[in-house]
Order: structure tokens, then C-alpha cells, then sequence
């Protein structure tokens, strides 16, 4: 038990992360916002643009059916502006970790730490796009949020944002040069979002192209998302959130191991 005690993190340490996190961005508050126009943008130019001629998908109207994967989408930009850039420089240029061990935070406090802030920034974007989308479905129409199961979209929005979070950190623990970033984004993130059920049902998809699409994260958090929008709720939900939540502690752990290796010598 002691052991186990000592490996875990400690909620009050960790949460000195997130407090100097927000001092850090009290004077460049823009910058938090700046990945959240991207879904937005593509929810105004492909969901009511293109939309407009585009044929109601299994009963929706593309802009219903598109505005969950991009709540996603906004989860998973969050977290690897934090969970993945930011750490990196930390990590290997700016050497922030090192000055913080000299105090009583231990790399389990760091990661977990991080790995918050990163939850906040896409939590953060979550919410607004979800302000944006009923303002949208109000205003502009159609309506984008078809449920009252809708209100349980943003704590849902809140469990992707962990998930893409601790898949960041860890990710980062493997990058050894900036050139990596291109890879992780080119053949990681963008066809995660292309091909993740964003944009069109997965199941047009080729079989052995599904297979594939179907073990990423993308596609299990648009999964969780559009049944609460729509109302489509069912019990096959419980699956991508079990995904979600064993998918995320994993790679936490790994995380965690991998910043002491890197960080305790």
C-alpha cells in the first residue's frame, strides 16, 4: 500500500500545475482560445455551408450530424496544445520540470498536474463550441443540439478532453526533435479527424479501413458525443466511455513512467 501511495499523484501538488499554468497565460489569455476557432470555422463553412447541400444524413441535417465530432475535435486540439507542444518545450528546452522537482512535487504530481491544465483547455473549448452551436441552431437554424440528453454532452466533452489529455503527455514522453510534431500530426491527428466519424458515417467506410478507424479515440469520442446530442442514446454508449476511461489511465501510466526515467536520473 505504501508503495502504491508514493507512485500516486497528490491532488494538492498537482494542482500547483494548474496554478502556475494560469500565471503563465494571465498576460497571453488569447492564446488559450486560438485552437478553438478551428471547428468552428469548419462548423460555419462544411456544416452550414456545404451543409446546405448536402442531404440529411441518417435523419439529420449535416450540420447535426457534424457539430459532435467537431465538439470533439475541440477536446482533442486543447489537449495537444498543452498536452503535447508545451510540455515538450518544457521538457527538452525550457527545462521547467527540473527547477520543479528541487521542491516537494514529484513527477507523478507534474504529470498529473499537466495533464489538468490540458483537461481545462479543452474543457474550455468544449464549452464554448457547445454556447456557439445551440446560439447557431437558434439563430441561424437548423437546430444542432436535438436532445435533452445534450446536457450531458459538455461532462461527456470533459471525459474526451482526459482521454486526448493523458494520450498527449505520453505521446510527448516519445518525441526526441520538433521535426516529430509532423509526424504525430500528419499521420496521427489529421486522419484521426478526417476519418474518426467526423465528417460521415464510418460505416461507408471500406471494412479494413473501419477495423482500423474503429480502436482510435476519435472515433470512440464522436461515438459517445452524437448519441447525447441527437438523442440516439443507447446502451452501446457505455462501450466508448469504457474505452475512454481504460484508454486514458493507460496511457497516464505510461506517462508517468516515462517523465521518471527522463526526469529522475
Amino acid at each position: 500500500m505504501t508503495s502504491l501511495a508514493l507512485m500516486l499523484p497528490s491532488l494538492r501538488r498537482s494542482h500547483h500545475m494548474v496554478e502556475r499554468n494560469l500565471v503563465v497565460y494571465r498576460h497571453v489569455w488569447m492564446v488559450i482560445f486560438s485552437g478553438f476557432f478551428e471547428p468552428l470555422f469548419y462548423l460555419l463553412g462544411i456544416g452550414l455551408g456545404l451543409g446546405g447541400l448536402v442531404p440529411d444524413v441518417g435523419g439529420l441535417s449535416y450540420g447535426a450530424f457534424i457539430a459532435p465530432g467537431l465538439l470533439a475535435a475541440s477536446c482533442m486540439n486543447g489537449a495537444i496544445t498543452d498536452g503535447m507542444f508545451n510540455i515538450y518545450f518544457k521538457l527538452h528546452h525550457q527545462k521547467t520540470y527540473d527547477g520543479i522537482l528541487a521542491t516537494p512535487m514529484r513527477v507523478a504530481d507534474i504529470t498529473f498536474g499537466e495533464m489538468q491544465w490540458a483537461v481545462v483547455r479543452g474543457s474550455l473549448y468544449a464549452a464554448a463550441f457547445l454556447v456557439i452551436v445551440w446560439l447557431l441552431g437558434e439563430v441561424v437554424g437548423p437546430p444542432m443540439l436535438l436532445s435533452p440528453w445534450a446536457v450531458l454532452s459538455f461532462p461527456a466533452a470533459v471525459l474526451v478532453a482526459a482521454t486526448f489529455s493523458a494520450m498527449a503527455v505520453c505521446v510527448t514522453t516519445f518525441l526526441r526533435k520538433v521535426q516529430d510534431f509532423d509526424i504525430v500530426i500528419g499521420l496521427g491527428v489529421m486522419p484521426m479527424f478526417l476519418f474518426g466519424g467526423t465528417f460521415f458515417p464510418v460505416d461507408q467506410l471500406p471494412d479494413a479501413v473501419r477495423w482500423v478507424v474503429q480502436v482510435v479515440p476519435m472515433y470512440h469520442a464522436v461515438e459517445t458525443l452524437r448519441p447525447l446530442t441527437t438523442g440516439t442514446v443507447d446502451g452501446s454508449i457505455a462501450g466508448h466511455v469504457a474505452y475512454l476511461v481504460l484508454t486514458g489511465t493507460a496511457a497516464f501510466v505510461v506517462a508517468m513512467r516515462r517523465l521518471e526515467r527522463t526526469l529522475v536520473k
